[in-house]
């Protein structure tokens, strides 16, 4: 298992004190030891946030970016004295996607005294982990999960997601296309979570609502081939818009299988479909349009939003993947809120403050949640375009309806 300790270092502009934010990683290997031991402000100490996500697998492009910023919201709070007057500290266990590490990742860092746990931005996924911290009242945020399942839905009391998921992501889609004139629709259902499930159910009921029409449905599996249904598709009329619900890699392989296959209508996606990182693979890809939390690439509407990709590409040598890097930052926001109010790290009394949000100011937006609904359903989201390989500013859009009534 690998050891890496890495310092984050900042100043008070009132004492002129350097902080330390210390970060632990373990991953698959030998052991080694990169950095000094953390220093604390005062008495206190620190306060340890937990980490249980993926540094690599197919989790690993969607929950580096939000773990990467908030390594710098670690560093900025930590300027400021960090929370209730205690500097935070970080430990980390890269899972690798591998489903059987994440409760095991979850006792081990509790162990070592994490008072907040965060979680791999998916329910099915990281739900191991969020059952170890429901049973010890550690609070526990998935920064960028997108199914309402992340919390009571799901069994989770103290369990939140920074996402704005389902049903706001797919209504956005399913409203964007209506807008368009696109009038009738392909459905491609990635069925190996409930996220990819949830977002094509609830584009269709949002799309039929509006007087759209679902001529056709087809389900696969992550890296299934999807060649027969495009044949199915090409055969026919061409519809006038796919929705592709569904995540990279296979995500992006059903968009080359469509336009390889002569399909050229547009196709939007959500979250999972978000990040260059696909999309350069395939630079005349054009009419693909994502729904997402910010634009990372510097064209967003919220300076404070491009001002932080900047500063991520500065500490980190390149953009962040995809624009749920915004909810990593407002994970910890939301704790700072959260403690604020509730003047204890139990994780219940933390849940109590944050279910108590109604438009917090966040970086990822105003945040809202209720005692049953504990991710954000009316947040404007990011219609994104690909361009060149790349994903381009479209529109600001919020949900004209979260719930579908």
């Amino acid at each position: 298992m690998v050891s890496k300790r890495v310092m984050l270092m900042g100043a008070t502009a009132a004492a002129g004190l350097f902080l330390a934010g210390c970060v632990t990683q373990q991953g698959a290997g030998g052991t080694a030891d990169t950095g000094a031991e953390p220093t604390t402000a005062g008495s206190a100490d620190p306060l340890v946030i937990g980490i249980v996500q993926a540094a690599s697998g197919f989790m690993g492009p969607i929950d580096t970016p939000a773990r990467e910023a908030l390594m710098i919201e670690v560093e900025r709070l930590n300027e400021s004295g960090g929370i209730g007057g205690r500097l935070l500290e970080v430990e980390f266990v890269d899972t690798e996607t591998n489903f059987e590490r994440y409760a095991p990742a979850a006792e081990e860092v509790i162990a070592k005294g994490a008072e907040v746990l965060i979680v791999t931005c998916d329910y099915d996924v990281s739900s191991p982990a969020s059952l170890v911290a429901e049973a010890k009242n550690v609070l526990h945020i998935a920064p960028c999960a997108g199914d309402p399942f992340y919390g009571p839905a799901g069994g989770f009391e103290i369990g939140f997601s920074m996402g704005f998921g389902a049903p706001a992501e797919p209504h956005i889609m399913a409203e964007f296309s209506m807008d368009r004139g696109w009038t009738n629709a392909v459905l491609l259902r990635d069925t190996t979570l409930k996220y990819s499930q949830n977002q094509c159910d609830d584009f269709a009921e949002r799309f039929t609502e509006l007087g759209g029409t679902v001529i056709a449905e087809h389900n696969y599996q992550q890296g299934e081939s999807v060649r027969e249904a495009v044949s199915k598709i090409a055969a026919g009329a061409m519809p006038d818009v796919i929705a592709n619900c569904g995540y990279s890699p296979g995500g992006a392989q059903v968009a080359k299988e469509l336009r390889d296959g002569g399909v050229e209508s547009p196709i939007v996606s959500g979250f999972g479909m978000d990040g260059d990182f696909w999309a350069g693979s395939m630079p005349d890809l054009t009419d693909y349009y994502v729904v997402t939390y910010a634009a990372k690439n510097g064209d967003d509407p919220d300076t404070e939003i491009n001002d932080y990709a900047a500063e991520y590409e500065a500490r980190y040598g390149k953009r962040p993947d995809v624009g749920g890097f915004v909810t990593g930052p407002s994970a910890l926001q939301a704790v700072a809120a959260a403690y604020a109010k509730a003047q204890s790290w139990d994780g219940d009394k933390l849940a109590a403050a944050m279910e108590s949000f109604a438009d917090e100011p966040l970086l990822a937006g105003p945040t809202t949640f209720t005692d049953d609904v504990h991710i954000s359903q009316e947040r404007p989201g990011r219609v994104l375009m690909i361009s060149d390989g790349k994903l381009v500013f479209v529109e600001e859009r919020a949900p004209q309806s979260a719930s579908g009534a």
